[in-house]
């Protein structure tokens, strides 16, 4: 099927004379998870993962990823004609380079420049140029391949409560209009689905897992116009948005009016979300700048912490009946991983405002759990027994907030000395990362070693960043604060600030062998003030056990004992009222001191 495909493809490119064709994973609004309707690379190269490159040419199609896919890879596209380019860097456009080196000069690349920002397009021309290497629009490259392409997304858009939100969305828009002012300029242009819903209060089910609603928005001085089909807001939407003097526009107008803008106007946007169509129509002044929203709802207010909270609560509850569930099931029958996902959606599904998973739930029995990126397969999933190593990574979308969270379980046998090194240097790197105390306004990439520290102590490391931002009924990988080994990605380039929601998730893995990782969400917030300025520290919000089945005590120093001790006590504290009489028991059990 792939090869059919692919065929048809280098058909279309040898109609326009196309010598290569780069598809990214993205859509016009550089979403991480996309709507049905982008999901072009997947059709293209059968690989599902959330992030990677296909570019085809006439002799090689070729898919770019980092290590946390090359397994997933290898598994998903083993019988194609793709093949695997090993970025050794994530999200990296190595793949620019490689083709053009390749290219002789004079050839045409095509792409589809509703999928490539301003700064994308930016850097591939500044290799192109060199060898006169032309990039050609091609919007409509699938007509005639992808004949059942699903449509564009047209659920109804709700408006998202100022008891969830915590700021209206006149003040929000006022923020946004005080920096229009500062900038002396007439309008903000936003092309981030994540941004636009936070600022309009609006969510939506038009991507998987995320709650937003595809759409663009441009604020003006004084009104603002955000194009997202009309017919999906209620007419009392409709009517507050127009006492706020914003108006609705259809999705797909939004090029035109652009072109309609007079060209002595000064448009602010983020040249990193912008796609090339919208900045192709623009004939104006552009003044680029790292997007205002982005900034502003990284900080949580008040109203999102206590949402944030309460998703925990909800969260460990339905965890803890799922741990539970799973142990009893085990001692009678085999599970499939796929099922044992399933069920812990089950048991999320019973609590107070949840609308779905934040993410495909991740659940790697023993070397399943090393595919970092895994999603157990419905048919033929791998059957979990009662032994050995299981990991699970999972998170829920709340009406009052968003959760992530991974716990690695042993279900019997006697673990190998190397599977308890590994797994006590994990649980040791969360405890020293979450226990730091920092000068605010350091970045993710000073501080991510802290995380891996002892991991490196015995040769061990991990092939992914050690945390990332988190929204509010929002993105579970929020931009853009977050850590990360190096400064190459905003995780570790970002200043982390006070009352940010934040994974810490360090982890390690063993091809066919084991996957481990432990991750809570953490809030950030100001602990200490000295003469050198104000120090950030972090509090754990996710409530779950960890197990300590897996733990080399003798590796573990008092503190880390006791800080395990408190946090079970934290657990069982938090969750205890809230469950039948055996399902304490059973918790008091797992969080009893060691």
């Amino acid at each position: 099927m792939i090869s059919q495909r692919l065929k048809a493809l280098r058909n279309y490119m040898a109609s326009k004379k196309l010598d290569a064709f780069i598809i990214p994973s993205t859509d016009p609004h550089q979403s991480e998870y996309v709507a049905n309707h982008w999901k072009l690379r997947e059709y293209f190269s059968g690989f599902t993962g959330s992030a990677g490159t296909l570019v085809v040419t006439k002799d090689i199609a070729g898919l770019w990823t980092d290590s946390r896919y090359f397994l997933q890879f290898e598994d998903e596209c083993n019988d194609s004609e793709v093949i695997l380019c090993k970025q050794s860097i994530p999200h990296a456009p190595e793949h620019v380079e490689w083709i053009c080196n390749l290219l002789n000069e004079n050839t045409i690349i095509g792409v589809d420049y509703r999928q490539f920002s301003k700064s994308q397009i930016d850097y591939i021309l500044s290799f192109t140029s060199t060898k006169n290497i032309q990039l050609q629009n091609e919007p409509k490259f699938t007509d005639g391949i992808w004949t059942d392409r699903l449509a564009l997304p047209n659920f109804p858009v709700d408006v998202h409560p100022i008891e969830f939100s915590g700021e209206t969305t006149a003040s929000k828009i006022d923020k946004v209009q005080t920096e229009i002012k500062n900038q002396d300029a007439q309008y903000y242009l936003f092309s981030s689905l994540d941004e636009i819903a936070w600022l309009f209060n609006i969510r939506s089910s038009d991507v998987d897992f995320t709650p937003l609603v595809t759409a663009y928005a441009l604020v003006g001085a004084n009104t603002s116009i955000l194009f997202c089909n009309k017919s999906r807001f209620s007419q009392s939407a409709i009517a507050t948005f127009g006492e706020l003097n914003i108006s609705v526009q259809e999705y797909d107008t939004v090029v035109s009016l652009l072109n309609e803008v007079p060209k002595e106007k000064t448009i602010i946007t983020d040249p990193s979300t912008l796609n090339y169509s919208c900045f192709n129509a623009v004939s104006g002044r552009f003044i680029y700048q790292n997007s205002i929203v982005k900034e502003l709802k990284a900080i949580k207010n008040e109203i999102e912490i206590e949402g944030a909270k309460n998703c925990m609560l909800k969260d460990g509850v339905a965890l803890t009946k799922f741990f539970i569930w799973l142990e009893q099931e085990l001692e009678n029958r085999e599970i499939s991983e796929y099922e044992i996902g399933r069920k812990l959606d089950n048991f999320r599904q019973q609590q107070e405002y949840y609308t779905g998973e934040s993410f495909a739930a991740i659940v790697g029995y023993k070397g399943n759990g090393a595919i970092i990126h895994y999603t157990a397969p419905e048919e033929n999933s791998a059957m979990v027994k009662n032994e050995g190593i299981l990991l699970v990574d999972s998170g829920a979308q709340y009406k009052d907030g968003t959760t992530d969270i991974t716990r690695t379980v042993w279900l019997g046998g006697t673990p190998s000395t190397e599977l308890k090194t590994a797994y006590t240097s994990v649980l040791k790197g969360y405890i020293e990362l979450e226990q730091l105390q920092f000068p605010i306004g350091t970045t993710g990439a000073q501080i991510d070693a802290f995380a891996r520290m002892h991991l490196w102590k015995n040769g061990l490391d991990y092939p992914h960043g050690t945390g990332h931002g988190i929204g509010s009924y929002g993105m579970v990988h929020e931009p853009a604060q977050g850590f990360a080994t190096g400064a190459t990605t905003a995780r570790g380039t970002t200043p982390h600030l006070s009352h940010q929601l934040t994974t810490i998730e360090p982890g390690c893995y063993v091809t066919n062998q084991f996957g481990i990782r432990t991750e809570n969400i953490v809030v950030s917030k100001v602990v200490k003030e000295t003469a050198f300025g104000k120090f950030l520290g972090f509090e754990a919000l996710t409530l779950c056990y960890i197990d300590t089945n897996l733990l080399n005590l003798e590796q573990l120093s008092t503190s880390e004992i006791n800080w395990l001790n408190n946090y079970h006590q934290l657990v069982s504290d938090k969750l205890s009222p809230l469950l039948n009489e055996k399902e304490k028991q059973w918790l008091q059990q797992k969080c009893k001191a060691l």
